[in-house]
């Protein structure tokens, strides 16, 4: 955990837009399951990038970081980080390994 730049490619396997409550309430977010033949982990992103978060959509990530919240494994985007959609991506997420369950604890 604590690890940064990840770069990586991935697949949606489902999505939920979250509302935050802390801090700036009314700012939404995105809480994407993303895998790829290793595994799947938790990514949050922000609501700007909902379009990008379809089932089954392939997803380029450049330079997250990866984080303990409440816990659990979490990919997040910086401020330098860049996400998009890609083309093409013919492997499936091995949905039987999820990351962001695993506690770090």
């Amino acid at each position: 955990p604590e690890t940064s730049p990840v770069n990586t490619i991935v697949k949606v396997t489902s999505s939920e837009v979250k509302l935050q409550c802390l801090g700036n309430p009314n700012k939404r977010f995105i809480e994407a399951v993303v895998g790829d033949e290793t595994g799947t982990v938790l990514l949050r992103l922000p609501h700007a990038h909902m379009k990008l978060c379809n089932l089954g959509s392939a997803l380029v990530i450049r330079g997250a970081r990866v984080e303990m919240f409440d816990g659990r494994i979490r990919l997040e985007l910086g401020q330098w980080s860049r996400i998009s959609a890609i083309e093409g991506a013919v492997f499936l997420p091995d949905v039987a390994l999820d990351s962001w369950h695993i506690s770090g604890r």
